[in-house]
């Protein structure tokens, strides 16, 4: 009964740690160069736009994004499907 307690304070050490760090660590900026819009995309912008893939994580999408912005599109934009993650959609 006496280490399941100890483990358990443990771990309640351990996660306040790690959430004290996480707090404390500094905001990673977007690029500042244009890039994609600020307000979602609603479903008559993205329909005027060409879907280009899927991405796992929003960072992927927004660097494959910028990726098209530096090679002649004028905007991109990122959508969440729960099911298969962040769709990349670029306006020509």
């Amino acid at each position: 009964m006496r280490s399941r307690s100890a483990r358990l304070a443990a771990t309640a050490a351990a996660v306040a740690i790690l959430g004290t760090l996480v707090a404390a660590a500094p905001a990673v900026a977007a690029p500042a160069d244009n890039a994609a819009p600020v307000a979602p995309a609603s479903a008559q912008q993205i329909a005027a736009m060409e879907f280009v893939a899927w991405y796992p994580n929003k960072t992927q999408c927004e660097n494959g994004g910028a990726y098209y912005l530096r090679h002649g599109y004028s905007g991109y934009v990122c959508q969440l499907d729960p099911l298969r993650g962040w769709a990349l959609y670029v306006e020509d």
